[in-house]
């Protein structure tokens, strides 16, 4: 009776021994599966590549006539940019430099350099600008070839959001859309990734694991969080294959209907000026910028311009063949050679004639 009785202790014994492993087990697995995944360490690649990103400073000044008489200001823009060769040329986004008055390039060692405009496409957001007087042994970046670029690559992401110089965002690739519109002068091609951007992010490099330059940053979707598009390599190479170095300096609005029978003109597909950079093109032709604020059909902009009619010859229309042809033509006249516009100016057409600078 009392071996049965020990057999029946053991057994429950056992059955406690058993319970008590299975939840120390269950216990186990459950703190190993909540144990923290850790991201790639990519401090290597960041030491590797970071010397050739900089922040850029962009300085554009304005002039409004009102009530009081005329007013003039001034607006700086932080963005970013990275090296692309030993003689100062730096790639950036268009809307960092396109308006830039004067420019300013920071380097990481500290340095501040002044730069000029060299090239840029605002229809696919890219800007080449260069350093006016480079340091010697500069870090130069490396163009990769972003066809190459998988769904889901891990990408990194070094700029100056908010000014903060040096910024690392780490994120992936998430998307390949294009852009192909009718206002477009070429294909354009934009990578899409999840790494945090933010304002003054614009035209900083997005490198692959191998330190290669994927794309530049060109702007996030305000709609859609953590959605960020980048400028392809590939795309940028092919801009400068076929246009060459065009840098108009001017910000335009299309002519619509509505607009041109406010300020009683006859020309509807033409486009009206806003805004003119020094030192570029439209600068050296004289182009006058607007100075007169004003809302029409819910629109706001600027009054008092030129008109831009044609440039080489070629009517200026906010269409993809006017465009290219226009971007053709001043892309392929070499600096120095004349650069002919006509715009229309208190009532009547002028020609502008000046040297490409």
């Amino acid at each position: 009776m009392k071996r049965k009785q020990d057999d029946d202790q053991a057994e429950r014994n056992g059955h406690r021994v058993s319970r008590a492993f299975s939840g120390f087990t269950l216990t186990w697995l459950l703190a190993a599966s909540l144990q923290p995944v850790y991201a790639t360490d990519l401090s290597d690649l960041y030491d590797r590549v970071s010397d050739s990103v900089v922040a850029i400073f962009s300085t554009q000044h304005s002039r409004a006539v009102t009530r009081a008489g005329a007013v003039s200001s001034e607006q700086v823009q932080a963005g970013s940019g990275v090296i692309v060769n030993d003689s100062g040329l730096v790639l950036t986004a268009s809307h960092v430099a396109d308006l830039a008055d004067s420019l300013e390039v920071h380097l990481k060692n500290g340095e501040i350099h002044a730069a000029r405009v060299i090239s840029t496409f605002p229809f696919a957001d890219i800007g080449l600008i260069r350093i006016v007087d480079p340091p010697p042994h500069l870090q130069v970046a490396t163009m990769g070839n972003s066809d190459q670029l998988r769904m889901g690559e891990e990408v990194m992401v070094i700029g100056a959001p908010f000014g903060f110089s040096q910024t690392v965002t780490i994120g992936h690739l998430s998307g390949r859309p294009k852009d192909t519109g009718s206002f477009n002068v070429a294909n354009t091609e934009f990578l899409q990734t999840d790494a945090a951007i933010n304002p003054g992010n614009s035209g900083g490099p997005m490198f692959n694991n191998a330190g290669e330059v994927m794309g530049i940053v060109s702007h996030i979707r305000t709609d859609a969080n953590g959605m960020a598009f980048v400028a392809s390599a590939n795309m940028i190479r092919s801009l400068f294959m076929e246009f060459g170095e065009v840098w108009g300096g001017v910000e335009v609005l299309p002519m619509d209907a509505t607009l041109a029978s406010a300020l009683l003109v006859p020309y509807i597909d033409s486009v009206l000026v806003q805004n003119v950079a020094d030192g570029s093109l439209a600068h050296a032709l004289g182009v006058r910028a607007g100075t007169i604020d004003a809302v029409i059909a819910g629109r706001s902009l600027k009054l008092g311009g030129d008109i831009i009619l044609s440039i080489g010859g070629h009517p200026l229309h906010f269409t993809r063949d006017s465009m290219g042809q226009v971007y053709h033509y001043l892309g392929h006249r070499a600096h120095g050679e004349p650069v002919e516009m006509v715009v229309y100016r208190d009532g009547r057409e002028v020609t502008l004639v000046a040297n490409k600078p």
